[in-house]
């Protein structure tokens, strides 16, 4: 063979070596997009894992998608405070005193009689100072619920509070004499007349049964604030109180029927409130005009306040 026939013969085969390699890289009819990332599900769009959503967002669970969820917000950023919302009956002494019922004119009238010598009834005196007259020295304001102070036990059954005035309260009872004597099994817990418990099981929430009354207790024991939480990760800290254990915020809650729960320190805790307001709202009583003596469900002795915990940081995510 010559030198020209040997060159064009390994041109050709180069050539065709090279025309292979070419078809079998990707031209012709694969998918020119191969290759490339999947886009990253957004807000609200449906994902398996966390991994499948964009950044910043977690893929929840959701009821309505079989071994999937949707990508929500991951992160909740409400700051935590030391405060709580509550619902209390009053600010100060004053909004203890009743509205005066409908027989008052009489009472006076009759008491007036009396002591001007012209009849009347030394009862009606006496019925009208309990009922009528508001003495804010006899009621006081404690944690937002009205109490009545006494001197004497005459004075708490005067006004209907109690037949007994303990520590200058009025109280139903301030023995178990008080509540029915030796004929009766109630025992008196507080100034209260309660029925006897024989176990733990017959007192709610943590109260324990001691001596047959029910009594203020924390948590014994992890398997209780399972029970309680419902959360089998639950756990019964030193002081008596369930730890909801959590690494992220989706954990406590959803974000967008949000309780307030989020996850600080590894525990699903109550975020608080900030001011009367924002609890006005998260309680739901609304912000329309007042209709008998309510507004908005309430009472117009009954007030939306953010307050000071009671128990700091002693809230934890509630069972549902």
């Amino acid at each position: 063979m010559s030198f020209k026939a040997a060159w064009i013969a390994t041109t050709v085969v180069v050539g065709g070596a090279l025309a292979l390699a070419s078809v079998s890289s990707g031209c012709g009819d694969d998918d020119p997009t191969e290759g490339v990332p999947a886009r990253l599900a957004r807000k609200g769009e449906a994902c398996q894992t966390t991994n499948d959503c964009a950044a910043s967002l977690a893929c929840m669970p959701s009821g309505n998608m079989a071994g999937g969820g949707v990508c929500v917000v991951g992160v909740f950023n409400v700051a935590q405070t030391g405060k709580e919302c509550a619902i209390t009956e009053c600010q100060q002494a004053s909004d203890c005193c009743d509205t005066p019922p409908a027989g008052c004119e009489s009472l006076k009238q009759s008491c007036d009689d009396f002591e001007a010598g012209r009849g009347g009834s030394p009862a009606a005196c006496e019925q009208y100072e309990a009922l009528c007259v508001c003495d804010s020295n006899t009621r006081d304001c404690e944690n937002g619920r009205c109490v009545v102070k006494c001197t004497t036990d005459q004075s708490c059954a005067a006004n209907g509070s109690g037949s007994k005035c303990l520590g200058g309260k009025c109280a139903e009872c301030a023995s178990d004499d008080d509540c029915g004597g030796s004929s009766s099994d109630l025992a008196c817990v507080s100034g209260k007349c309660q029925a006897p418990c024989q176990g733990d099981g017959d007192c709610p929430g943590f109260e324990r049964c001691l001596q047959n009354k029910c009594v203020e207790g924390g948590c014994q024991t992890t398997r209780e604030c399972i029970a309680a939480t419902r959360n089998v990760e639950a756990t019964c800290g030193t002081d008596g109180k369930c730890i909801v254990p959590c690494q992220t915020d989706l954990e406590c809650g959803s974000p967008k029927s949000y309780s307030f729960f989020s996850c600080v320190g590894g525990q699903c805790l109550y975020m608080g409130c900030e001011s009367d307001k924002d609890c006005r709202l998260l309680v739901g009583a609304g912000s329309s005009g007042t209709s008998g003596g309510t507004s908005g469900g309430l009472t117009s002795k009954q007030h939306v306040v953010c307050r000071d915990k009671q128990t700091p940081n002693a809230t934890t995510r509630p069972a549902q």
